[in-house]
């Protein structure tokens, strides 16, 4: 599961950083110690609750996660929506340039593309091993067939 520092929310919803410690103090924001040195740490879940019971940054959260690139969820309206796309609007605010999203976007259809062709080989390779045991149950069912047969020609 996706976890979130405390910059980085701060950097998502446009507030300062102690802003959100404030939060996490006051048990507004749900967050786990991961370290001394290394702060809290928020989980996705917990901040997505956060956004809902906070509609001001809920709407903040949406135009500055879809600007971030953090596309497959975008908060709306307090609510989540899976792989919602981001309108023009939300672009043009967000504080990324449309050249960097694209950027982006393309890296995940390669990534996408990779994965594809690894499992079109995962599955010609399955489908090998599929050949391999069908051959060899063939010739284990020809080894039944001689026995049988030899049996039946030592009782005749």
């Amino acid at each position: 599961m996706k976890t979130y520092s405390v910059k980085e929310i701060a950097e998502i919803l446009n507030t300062n950083p102690e802003t959100v410690r404030r939060w996490i103090r006051d048990k507004k924001l749900d967050a786990s110690i991961e370290s001394k040195k290394g702060g809290h740490i928020v989980y996705e879940a917990a901040l997505q609750e956060f956004l809902r019971s906070s509609p001001k940054y809920a709407a903040i959260a949406k135009t500055s996660i879809a600007g971030a690139a953090v596309l497959s969820t975008v908060v709306v309206g307090g609510l989540v929506a899976a792989q919602k796309l981001i309108d023009l609007d939300q672009l043009k605010k967000a504080r990324i340039s449309t050249q960097d999203v694209v950027l982006f976007l393309r890296g995940e259809i390669q990534k996408s593309q990779d994965a594809i062709k690894s499992k079109e080989a995962t599955i010609h390779q399955l489908q090998k091993q599929i050949e391999a045991d069908q051959s060899q149950i063939s010739e284990y069912q020809k080894l039944i067939d001689n026995l049988s047969r030899e049996k039946e020609a030592a009782y005749e």
